[in-house]
């Protein structure tokens, strides 16, 4: 499931669709949907014997041929296995789907790395044997949702680890009668899903388990190269016996954490205007026939910005204000070299057209305030005329005053509009 939601995090809707969806939660209290199910951003690939790339479901991140290989064991057979981990052996049952990721949204997420000590008093006994590192996820009143790990052993097998107060669901389903493993007196409840075999007809299989500790619920995950199943049962049977034999987790240095400064508003235009940080970087008018949607005041541990949107049937105006980071200072061209940002020079689809390094750059330029002109604009702008969809003129692009950034996606204002917009904010 983590390679699944690796995909999807890779996938973003339109700015359009995205305040559509806050608007309707606007008169409710601020939330979202936090990062910490964020658990499938962490790597589960066994690095040490997966040289074919990392575990991917294969209808997102492969090329599939039809294939009915016979499954990797049957539901309900044991898988006995040699040294340490046979102590530990697990019943595996054949999960037959994904379940549906989990949409639900909490309010005010915020999360800390734990130290080396912290996780010596959570994963007692594992941090001997593995490298561990894990983030603790809270909701905004400082109440704990999970701690999210990843537990590297010394082949280099990478295996993902959460523990939760709430009941932790399993990824996949596991349809009809489900068999349970006794693992040091612990019922836990093992089994793996297969994928389907790509064009070279490989496949490759993730196992999972979940499991409780005193009053935690655990979910461990690993997967990789069908062929190498042996050691991934192996490695998995290994390391929830030492979960279960270390015993129960102290989570004390979380009762009383420290809570940032967390804000998820959404505004009406006069707030958005008002806004003490970003506020004189909003636009003091819009094109004939943009109307004034939504706005969102956001402030977490990573994040910092204020966004509004404008709609003209289906034409649409994004803005997004935000301090300069680190990570957008690549992005800022000379208005000189127009390789960088001109789309005159790169044909359709730019997938194919624009070399590797230059892609980011020129899917979304910056350009310093006192080099814009309006022949900068025009070449950020490009037509559109598809069936369905709304015709006319298509931009995006970033010009940063002083400090801050404000960065545009337009569809269906033209350049002389939007350059003259820009031109009056406030410098």
């Amino acid at each position: 499931m983590k390679a699944y939601n690796q995909y999807m995090d890779n996938i973003s809707v339109s700015d359009t669709l995205h305040h559509r969806l806050i608007s309707h939660t606007a008169n409710a209290r601020p939330a979202r949907r936090p990062a910490m199910i964020r658990r499938y951003a962490t790597a589960f690939a066994c690095l040490a014997v997966i040289l074919l790339g990392a575990v991917a479901i294969p209808q997102l991140m492969q090329s599939n041929t039809p294939g009915n290989t016979p499954s990797v064991s049957q539901p309900g057979v044991s898988a006995p296995l040699p040294g340490e981990a046979g102590k530990y052996a697990l019943i595996f049952n054949k999960a037959d789907s994904l379940r549906s990721a989990d949409s639900a949204y909490i309010s005010g997420h915020f999360w800390q790395e734990l130290t080396s000590d912290e996780l010596k008093k959570v994963f007692p006994g594992l941090t001997d044997t593995y490298a561990v590192t894990a983030t603790a996820n809270f909701q905004g009143d400082g109440t704990l949702l999970n701690i999210e790990a990843n537990a590297v052993s010394v082949n280099g097998c990478a295996s993902y680890i959460q523990a939760a107060p709430g009941k932790v669901l399993l990824d996949y389903v596991l349809n009809g009668r489900v068999k349970i493993s006794d693992v040091l007196g612990t019922a836990v409840t093992a089994g793996y899903f297969e994928t389907k075999p790509n064009s070279k007809g490989q496949r490759n299989i993730i196992y999972f388990a979940s499991f409780k500790i005193a009053n935690l619920d655990y979910y461990v995950e690993l997967g990789g190269a069908e062929t190498k199943k042996e050691e991934l049962q192996k490695e998995i049977s290994g390391l929830i016996g030492l979960l279960i034999k270390g015993g129960a987790a102290d989570l004390s240095a979380f009762d009383n954490p420290t809570i940032p400064e967390l804000r998820e508003d959404a505004l009406d235009l006069n707030e958005a205007r008002a806004d003490a940080d970003f506020g004189p970087y909003m636009p003091a008018s819009m094109p004939s026939g943009f109307a004034f949607e939504s706005a969102m005041r956001f402030i977490n541990q990573k994040q910092n910005y204020l966004s509004a949107l404008w709609v003209k049937g289906m034409g649409s105006i994004h803005w997004r204000i935000s301090a300069l980071g680190e990570d957008d200072k690549a992005r800022i061209t000379s208005v000189t070299d127009r390789q960088n940002y001109d789309l005159s020079l790169y044909r359709i689809p730019r997938a194919d057209s624009v070399p590797d390094g230059l892609r980011e750059m020129v899917n979304d330029p910056i350009f310093h305030s006192e080099d814009l002109t309006l022949d900068v604009v025009r070449t950020r702008t490009y037509e559109v005329s598809d069936a369905g969809d709304e015709p006319g003129c298509r931009m995006r692009f970033g010009v940063l005053y002083g400090d801050t950034l404000v960065e545009i996606n337009v569809k269906g204002a033209t350049s002389e509009e939007m350059f003259q917009i820009l031109q009056q904010i406030k410098k």
